[in-house]
């Protein structure tokens, strides 16, 4: 009996093996099954995904915007060492302000024109000007002009970059939050060494105060060797400021475009230099700014500079919804 029942469980243990075997391999059979029909459920919407938006899922560019740390302005023309009362009557709380004149005249008492001998310095204490204001919640924006790339001697032109840096560095120490350069246009002949101005022009700022610079809209457009001169520039500073001042609201188109083969509001001349690939000749307007430059607005969120009579180009900004702009007055 005992002989019986052992072959009885001996049985019964190949049976159990055998459904666990069945059991197991009918589980990887329903697996296996179920993955290949999931896969090809996914080949077939993968096919019928459009290619457009497959394309865009890999073509979008890693960094759209550049990103700034100086806030937006709505900024005023203003006077160093002027009264601002009637600014904060007004709910004004952002200025612009030149920092020296066409002439070379400072607006401001400066330590590195002392020191040097230079004429027509200015009379105002820049500190003293500056903490006023920000005591009474206003922000300081200024601008310089700079004349040294101008001059040809290469002695006098290094001299003069190096006085207007110090000027520069003099005025960041003073108390004043921002200061951008202007008086000249950075070409793809001259782009590096201006780049590098800037980058030594921070250098000597340090992180209290930002540093930019007044370029023209051309300069948005024109490239070298298919890198954009503007975005050459940001790097080395904190912020652009694009030159509206004096540009019409819009071109009128003539009668004679159309008949030439002419873009709107271009010469015959003009039209040749795109045809041939050389540097293109625009009659830039606010408008076409506005309309046809959108990316550039939104890549580098330039701050657009207008004078005080530009009141029309002023309200066509604003109701673009564009809130990054400032007034600027004679330098």
């Amino acid at each position: 009996m005992a002989i019986k029942h052992a072959r009885i469980k001996k049985k019964s243990r190949v049976w159990i093996r055998l459904a666990v075997v069945l059991g197991v391999a009918a589980m990887l059979g329903l697996v296996f099954v179920a993955s290949v029909g999931v896969g090809k459920l996914l080949l077939n919407a993968a096919k019928q995904y459009p290619a457009d938006q497959q394309q865009e899922q890999v073509s979008v560019p890693e960094q759209e915007i550049v990103p700034v740390r100086v806030p937006r302005l709505k900024a005023h023309s203003y006077v160093i060492g002027a009264r601002y009362s009637s600014y904060l009557y007004s709910g004004i709380t952002q200025l612009c302000a030149p920092l020296r004149n066409a002439d070379g005249s400072l607006n401001f008492q400066s330590r590195a024109a002392a020191e040097v001998g230079w004429d027509q310095n200015g009379k105002v204490d820049l500190t003293t000007n500056a903490w006023e204001l920000h005591r009474d919640g206003l922000y300081l924006c200024t601008y310089i002009p700079i004349t040294g790339f101008a001059i040809e001697d290469a002695v006098l032109r290094e001299l003069t970059l190096s006085y207007e840096a110090a000027l520069i560095a003099e005025a960041a120490q003073s108390g004043v939050d921002e200061i951008f350069l202007t008086g000249f246009v950075p070409t793809s002949a001259n782009v590096s060494e201006v780049a590098a101005y800037l980058e030594r022009v921070k250098l000597l700022c340090g992180e209290s105060c930002a540093v930019g610079i007044l370029i023209d809209p051309e300069v948005f457009l024109a490239a070298e060797y298919d890198v954009y001169l503007a975005a050459m520039l940001r790097n080395s500073c904190d912020f652009l400021v694009m030159d509206l001042r004096n540009l019409p609201l819009d071109v009128m188109e003539s009668p004679t475009d159309s008949e030439s083969g002419s873009a709107p509001g271009q010469t015959e001349e003009q039209s040749t230099q795109e045809t041939t690939g050389q540097a293109p000749g625009r009659q830039l307007s606010v408008g076409y700014v506005l309309d046809q430059m959108q990316y550039d607005l939104t890549r580098y969120s330039p701050r657009l500079a207008l004078t005080e009579s530009q009141t029309d180009a002023l309200d066509a900004i604003t109701a673009k919804g564009y809130h990054n702009w400032l007034i600027m007055g004679n330098e």
